[in-house]
């Protein structure tokens, strides 16, 4: 069976981009790893600390190529969209509730601050449709479209 990039959209990131400097709140741009496992597809041993060789040093060796964390949905969510979605596709945020490298653990961290930035992305995205619409039906919302709609 043939492998599928999982990637978020142009336009959905950079209105995360927007709704979380708009909002104030802290943000990173990055890689993800989705994982279907809890324990040992996020580098820590499982039931009855299994935990095979490839998974021991996992958190390092995915940080050494600037995987920022795991997640476990993110992945399907870009696939469904982007084969199903068209131009707009899929996006997401993430809270970050663990550090697996301290092994620190904060439940609800950032959460509240990831629902408001993801329904301010959401009215952004509106708002851009809107300006796409009124410039003849754009696909994407460039710099250059910005300053021809600006001029209007």
């Amino acid at each position: 069976m043939p492998e599928y990039p999982a990637v978020a959209s142009y336009d959905v990131v950079l209105a995360l981009i927007t709704a979380a400097e708009m909002l104030g709140v802290k943000y990173h741009v990055g890689l993800t790893a989705s994982t279907a496992d809890f324990y040992v597809g996020q580098g820590r041993p499982g039931f009855r600390d299994y935990q095979p060789p490839w998974s021991r040093d996992l958190v390092n060796t995915l940080s050494s190529m600037n995987v920022l964390n795991f997640e476990m949905e993110a992945a399907t969510i870009y696939t469904i969209a982007n084969v199903h979605g068209g131009a707009r596709a899929g996006g997401g945020i993430m809270a970050v509730i663990a550090n697996r490298k301290t092994n620190e653990f904060a439940p609800d961290a950032g959460v509240e601050d990831a629902i408001k930035v993801a329904n301010e992305a959401v009215r952004i995205l509106y708002e851009w449709d809107a300006i796409k619409a009124n410039m003849g039906g754009l696909r994407y919302l460039t710099m250059n479209v910005i300053r021809d709609w600006l001029k209007r």
